[in-house]
């Protein structure tokens, strides 16, 4: 079969990245069935996600949106990615070999990928001469900032540097600044321009003006939420004094992602195109995520922080690659006309796969919230759940290779 491969797709500057990402979640999906009886268990296939998948899409997404948003006439450095991909690879083989240099050493260098891909952020809003969304990439600079805060924190814990209490607070720390900041400021900021677009229609009147003004509270209210929980390493009688302070913060963010969310749903059901129905499961899971956390955090049950995570990293981030992916994949693998053919392939059964994906969530969820107290149909129902995402995500590569006479012709 001979493929034709588009001349200059749009999205051309990002597919490097897609393809890393990709590998990284082939390996994540190894490690999550055969996790216990492989190096690093369950905390690699989480951070084969989160630092592989996640923030490879993250540094990539971020950069090609900030050049379009600010107009800016500067293209990112290369090396970025290179040197991310190598302290990620150094901190998972350190974790894994139980190596602690490693980990330090890939973590400072992941780091410095980060704070390089920052400053240029930085550098191109302050370039923009009234872009009317260049409040989104000062959103994207404020998530790369918590990524960099979370590195720090994931470095003294995994090179043994904390220890009783403050253990405890660095992680929940940890988690939050990295999952609802690096993910999901990230994924509020492009959720107001990019969710319209993927259901094609017009951003709703007044919605990014709304965001702009949320959201710049909602990330100094995850700031403060994290801070605080950190804080309760002091142990004694502060803690619950703190965790409650913690929570009116994360409070913010759960009220910011609401109102930007709302907009968002509002203009999906406005839509008749395929992809509407899994922008607008992000746009449902997302803030209930962030007000059970807040919930959670009010009330100390920590141990449902394992189902919050499933939900957080499958239901939202998750979800929301293979939308955006899809929404990409036509740009990469056909040209001209062939492009809506594709397109046409890959919306089918676009429904029922949000919904089976979405019933594999609620499953994977309710049996890590349920734990031992499910008896037998606790793994049943995990098994059951992953067994019906890895099909919801599975379907459109079928559908592609299914299509592959469409990519294989030659459009004049």
């Amino acid at each position: 079969m001979r493929v034709t491969l588009p001349s200059r797709s749009p999205f051309a500057s990002v597919v490097g990245s897609v393809l890393l990402a990709l590998l990284y979640l082939a390996a994540a999906l190894v490690w999550v069935v055969f996790g216990p009886s492989l190096p690093g268990g369950r905390w690699l296939a989480v951070h084969l996600f989160t630092l592989g998948v996640l923030s490879n899409l993250v540094l990539a997404m971020t950069r090609h949106f900030a050049v379009t948003l600010t107009r800016s006439a500067t293209a990112p450095t290369g090396a970025v990615v290179p040197l991310f991909n190598a302290g990620t690879v150094a901190v998972l083989v350190g974790v894994a070999s139980s190596a602690r240099w490693l980990v330090a050493v890939g973590a400072s260098v992941a780091t410095v990928a980060v704070l390089v891909a920052y400053r240029e952020l930085r550098r191109m809003r302050r370039g923009s001469l009234g872009a009317r969304f260049a409040w989104i990439v000062r959103l994207y600079e404020r998530a790369h900032g918590a990524f960099l805060h979370g590195a720090a924190l994931g470095l003294l814990m995994g090179v043994g540097a904390l220890g009783g209490t403050w253990y405890g607070s660095a992680r929940l720390a940890h988690l939050h600044v990295n999952v609802l900041g690096w993910g999901g400021l990230t994924l509020l900021a492009t959720l107001v321009f990019f969710g319209p677009t993927v259901v094609r229609q017009r951003i709703e009147d007044g919605a990014d003006d709304r965001a702009a003004r949320v959201l710049r509270h909602g990330a100094t209210g995850l700031t403060v939420g994290t801070l605080l929980l950190l804080a309760t390493g002091v142990g004694g009688g502060w803690v619950i004094p703190l965790r409650i302070a913690a929570a009116c913060a994360l409070a913010v963010l759960a009220w910011a992602a609401s109102v930007t969310c709302s907009a968002v749903l509002r203009t999906v059901l406005r839509s008749t195109v395929a992809g509407r129905w899994a922008v607008g499961s992000v746009a449902i899971w997302l803030p209930a995520l962030l007000w059970l956390d807040v919930a959670v955090v009010a009330t100390g049950t920590w141990r449902h922080l394992d189902a919050l995570g499933l939900a957080a990293l499958v239901g939202v981030l998750l979800q929301s690659i293979v939308v955006t992916l899809l929404h990409l994949a036509p740009t990469f693998v056909a040209n001209g006309g062939a492009r809506e053919q594709v397109r046409a392939a890959l919306d089918r059964l676009g429904g029922v796969r949000t919904l089976v994906f979405n019933l594999g969530v609620v499953a994977l969820v309710a049996a890590a919230g349920g734990g031992t107290a499910l008896g037998l149909a606790g793994p049943i129902m995990a098994r059951a759940g992953g067994v019906l995402v890895v099909a919801a995500v599975s379907q459109p590569v079928v559908a592609v290779l299914r299509a592959r006479r469409l990519i294989s012709t030659p459009v004049p």
